[in-house]
């Protein structure tokens, strides 16, 4: 079972290509998980696919994990949508967020 309590990390990547809003939401989904007193898999996964509603871009996030299966989808209204994996690991004494790519 993982915390996620420790500090907290991104890499270069997700500093480059990810908004400080998308990363925002998607550390809170984690606590929220955290908060109802949820089990949490070592290793959480975000899949951010681009939506368009009447030409206005919508975010679709799903995170998922593995252990247990767990899977829950959020939109939110932005400008700029785009397409990305991202996990977030936890190692026990801290947790890092991270491209798939850099994984």
């Amino acid at each position: 079972m993982a915390e996620f309590t420790g500090n907290r990390y991104t890499t270069c990547g997700i500093q480059d290509e990810i908004s400080a809003e998308l990363q925002t939401i998607m550390w809170d989904m984690i606590d929220e998980n955290r908060q109802q007193g949820k089990v949490l898999d070592y290793l959480q996964v975000f899949e951010l696919k681009p939506k368009y509603t009447n030409g206005k871009g919508i975010q679709e996030i799903v995170h998922s994990q593995e252990q247990p299966r767990r899977k829950k989808k959020v939109t939110i209204k932005t400008d700029d949508p785009i397409y990305a994996k991202i996990f977030v690991i936890d190692d026990g004494s801290y947790s890092t967020m991270l491209l798939n790519h850099e994984y």
